[in-house]
């Protein structure tokens, strides 16, 4: 008994910080107290649970690229009228190739892409393409909308010590 408890404690320090307290307990018990197999699964769990969350990264990735991209377009170009219309199937198939080569759910992706879309100030026409809807650029929502996204970048900084 005593065994057990003390393997117990070790999932729980070693899968403390990846997992739930009930996840690691549930499946001690589902696992018949067995150190190596309740490991194993845990093991497993913890590579799902990244992928998972690799995936939503590559989604929102893709969301933030392609919003990026139209409102730089916007921004750099205010009175050039094409940046202002999105063809409906030009975008389904960027979108679609991009989550093809990275994995993304290509659903999630349209979803969330409609909802920028429309906060940005697009409509969606009768023809299903999409309709910068001013007259006259907003560029201070736009401009701000832009740096909502820069800032959602992931920003790797390397940092390089130099001792004499």
């Amino acid at each position: 008994m005593l065994q057990e408890q003390h393997h117990l404690l070790r999932l729980f320090e070693y899968f403390g910080d990846k997992l739930k307290k009930t996840t690691i307990s549930q499946t001690w018990k589902n696992y018949n107290q067995i150190y190596v197999d309740t490991y194993e699964k845990l093991e497993d769990i913890c590579a799902t649970s990244n992928l998972n969350e690799f995936q939503e990264e590559n989604e929102l990735k893709i969301n933030r690229e392609m919003c990026l991209h139209i409102l730089w377009n916007i921004l750099k170009y205010p009175k050039h009228i094409k940046y202002r219309q999105i063809h409906k199937q030009a975008l389904y198939n960027y979108l679609f190739q991009k989550c093809h080569t990275s994995g993304a759910d290509i659903e999630i992706v349209l979803i969330n892409m409609e909802e920028e879309l429309q906060y940005i100030g697009f409509k969606k026409g009768y023809d299903d393409n999409w309709y910068y809807q001013y007259d006259c650029i907003q560029l201070l929502h736009l401009w701000d909308c832009y740096r909502y996204w820069i800032n959602q970048q992931i920003m790797h900084v390397f940092i390089l010590l130099l001792i004499k």
